[in-house]
């Protein structure tokens, strides 16, 4: 492509026109994946000769290699693990440096959408010669009652000068208010060309306890000091938490059992791709907190240092996931190319990335390894298992198998041993898992599955079961020392999944797939109509999974107004509509799927049609109404627990789910019939953004009639136009099968939904217009500073 100025954080795939022909397919959504060269140039200042340079890069998509001044410095080939590049010695000091990034993609290189270049976050880090390691101060919490927390420290120097020296180490703890409440001073000898890892212990009285309900963060401070002078500092955040795991008591967090109302998300923001941002992970996890979760697990790569930090500010427990792939590859050109050679560099860094954020209690060491099921292929988990506990030995480690895939070089030997006729061939494993069907469970179910996984299990201190809650019961007998969490459910198990969860102690959460809408996976949970479209993804031009409890640009959807009463968390009812145009028709639906409904009353064309309405709740008995008058009184979770079907007919106006208990009302929801589009609603959730370009905020959009009512059937194109210093990182809408761009400037709302993100380049006033056809334009104001 063409040389053009970017900013960094940056994804060069989002950019691209999508290729319905593209090698990677319905996998990555049909972006295209390409090579990228990223060239910068910066001033190294005579005076810091004596100072130490390393680059740390938060992810590069992916194989980057890292030159400087035309030299080779480095290489990286996990495009989601984090690394550092120590560049000293090929810098000139008092002249221009340049740096250059080529990133190589071999295509196919994911099961889902990636994203492409340098798109997290890249710091230069000065030091002196004698510092802190990057990431080289690790705090953990040894005990912690209400009078007293037991905290080590491990700080790892550097020094790469000659000479010895005589320093003070000193660890400090400050609490909310920026109060000292704990302190340790000791002096080092540090020889020259050394690393050297120190030990201290402080002790805090009366300390606050960090947990997802309450998320009580310490900033602690890491100081070498020489005579009166401060060499280097580290400073940070971390919470003091204790975690304990049996199968008598489960999960415990602070000494109290938690059960985790766990999901799965992949690692992108919809319209602005896999660039990450503070501002969109926050958002991301306040929105899942507000829905209910208190877990997630990264699927299925480590997470990011912003959604880690938005999950310990917020409280939100993280699985924290190292890779889809062991020694062999899902797709040609995966990390299964390169992971033998470097998983030991990537588990450490994963490792000192998580080490200080109390929300990550989990370590994940696999997702869906077929090699679980190989007795000599295994020992790759145990030597994961081992590294990470070398490194941090509090934390538990989880392997998430899929049982099925386990068996699948001796697919025909399982089956004669259950005894089923099905003829199967191998194949991509979302395709295979759907075609099983029936035939699956009975797989996961048998004895082969638990005497083939028995060692891989062994290595870690809890099994990840990847839709096999048929084991659950059966393997808490089978293996009564056995820990178990569903690392991956369907969107629709969790009632039959949460009654086991809660029941069975040694059972300690469930994690549904997914949580959040991703690109890629295309189609995986849509529902089709009529003639069912032959293989497992959709076609061009679909580009979204269409399984999450939120959509694309996070909005919530029918599955997590359920999921949060199956929870006991919700008590008002919550109405959905299933598009009447389809009704009678069949339906096609993957183990993805949840429903087709919406909360609507808006079907323009449909008037004194047939309609299915759904009603989600926990009472014992929900009413419907339309325009007042009751079509019908049932009792609730008769066909699924939960939901309520009424068949009836649409008339415009109103309708009303009223819930009952012991025969009272308990509450209701009300929808009203939108009336045509009069106005663009458009609401920012940040007035000032950072004036470099190092945030976003996100301005969404709603198609109201007159009485500000959201007209889901809004179909009049909105284009937006920013004025002043910034621009329109991405724009668009949350549908899963669409031909627009999110570089493009108009966007078809859908479901009466649009959002853009917005970027600030420099200081100054951002105006951001909004218009369509017949409609007054909606303006947004944002300060960059």
């Amino acid at each position: 492509g063409e040389a053009a100025e970017v900013t960094l954080p940056h994804d060069a795939s989002i950019l691209q026109q999508r290729d319905e022909h593209d090698v990677m397919g319905s996998g990555n959504a049909y972006f295209r994946e390409e090579n990228y060269h990223y060239t910068k140039c910066f001033s190294a200042e005579s005076g810091d000769s004596d100072k130490v340079f390393i680059l740390h890069f938060e992810g590069v998509y992916q194989n980057a290699f890292v030159y400087v001044n035309h030299s080779f410095a480095g290489k990286h080939p996990y495009g989601y693990g984090e690394f550092y590049v120590d560049i000293t010695r090929f810098l000139r000091f008092g002249e221009k440096n340049e740096i250059t990034v080529t990133v190589k993609n071999g295509v196919p290189s994911g099961r889902w959408y990636t994203g492409g270049g340098i798109y997290r976050d890249v710091s230069l880090l000065i030091a002196p010669r004698l510092h802190v390691a990057p990431q080289g101060s690790h705090w953990e919490t040894l005990e912690a009652d209400d009078g007293l927390a037991v905290i080590r420290v491990g700080t790892t120097l550097s020094h790469s000068g000659c000479g010895n020296r005589k320093v003070r180490l000193r660890a400090e703890l400050f609490d909310q208010n920026d109060t000292l409440v704990a302190s340790d001073d000791i002096p080092v000898t540090v020889q020259e060309h050394e690393s050297l890892t120190l030990r201290q212990k402080l002790y805090v009285r009366e300390p606050k306890h960090w947990s997802a309900e309450q998320p009580h963060l310490y900033r602690y401070r890491i100081q070498i000091r020489e005579e009166d002078h401060i060499i280097d500092e580290e400073t940070g955040t971390f919470g003091i938490r204790t975690i304990q795991a049996d199968p008598i008591r489960g999960l415990r967090i602070n000494g109290k059992t938690v059960k985790l109302r766990g999901g799965c998300i992949h690692h992108e923001n919809g319209i602005i791709g896999s660039a990450e941002f503070a501002h969109a992970e926050l958002v991301r996890i306040r929105e899942l907190k507000k829905a209910g979760y208190n877990a997630i697990r990264s699927a299925h790569h480590p997470m990011s240092r912003q959604l880690l930090t938005a999950c310990d500010r917020l409280g939100m427990y993280v699985m924290d996931e190292f890779s889809d792939v062991w020694t062999t590859t899902k797709v040609d050109f995966d990390y299964g190319m390169n992971l033998t050679e470097w998983w030991e560099t990537d588990v450490e860094n994963m490792v000192r990335k998580d080490q200080n954020h109390p929300c990550v209690i989990l370590y994940s060491i696999g997702n869906e390894i077929p090699e679980v099921g190989n007795c000599f292929d295994n020992r790759m988990g145990k030597q994961i298992a081992d590294k990470i506990r070398q490194l941090d030995e509090r934390r538990p480690l989880v392997n998430c198998m899929n049982l099925t895939l386990a068996v699948m070089d001796r697919l025909p030997a399982v089956m004669q041993a259950i005894g089923s006729e099905e003829n199967l061939s191998a194949g991509e494993i979302n395709s295979l898992m759907s075609n099983l069907g029936a035939a699956m469970e009975k797989i996961t179910g048998s004895e082969y599955v638990a005497s083939a996984t028995e060692e891989a299990s062994s290595h870690v201190d809890i099994t990840g079961y990847n839709y096999a809650a048929v084991r659950y019961e059966i393997d808490g007998k089978r293996f009564p020392n056995r820990i178990i969490v569903g690392s991956e459910t369907n969107p629709g198990d969790l009632d039959r999944n949460w009654t086991l969860v809660e029941r069975l102690p040694y059972v300690i959460g469930d994690f549904s797939w997914t949580a959040w809408d991703y690109l890629g996976e295309t189609g995986v949970g849509l529902v089709t109509y009529g003639e069912a479209i032959p293989g497992f993804y959709k076609p061009y031009p679909c580009k979204a999974a269409y399984c999450g409890d939120f959509n694309l640009i996070g909005d919530r959807r029918p599955a997590s107004y359920w999921r949060e009463i199956i929870w006991g968390l919700r008590d008002q009812p919550y109405l959905a509509v299933q598009p009447p145009q389809h009704f009678g028709e069949s339906k096609n639906k993957s183990q993805w799927s949840f429903t087709d409904a919406i909360h609507s009353w808006t079907w323009q064309s449909q008037e004194g049609n047939p309609v299915c309405v759904e009603v989600y709740s926990a009472a014992e008995e929900v009413e419907l109404r339309i325009n007042g008058e009751c079509v019908g009184r049932k009792m609730t979770g008769q066909e699924k627990q939960g939901i309520t079907y009424f068949d009836t007919v649409y008339h415009a106006g109103t309708i009303e789910a009223i819930a009952y208990s012991h025969g009272l009302e308990t509450g209701r929801d009300v929808l009203e019939t939108a009336g045509n589009v009069c106005a663009i609603s458009a609401k920012t959730d940040a007035d000032i953004l950072p004036a470099d370009g190092s945030d976003i905020c996100y301005i969404d959009l709603r198609m109201e009639d007159d009485a500000g009512t959201l007209n889901t059937e809004a179909a009049v194109p909105v284009t937006a136009v920013l004025d002043g210093p910034g621009q329109i990182l991405g724009y668009g809408s949350a549908n899963p099968v669409s031909y627009e761009n999110y570089y493009d400037s108009t966007a078809l709302p859908f479901e009466g939904r649009l959002r853009a993100a917005v970027r600030a380049s420099e200081a100054g006033t951002i105006r951001v217009t909004f218009t369509a056809d017949g409609l007054p334009p909606a303006m947004v104001t944002i300060e960059a500073k």
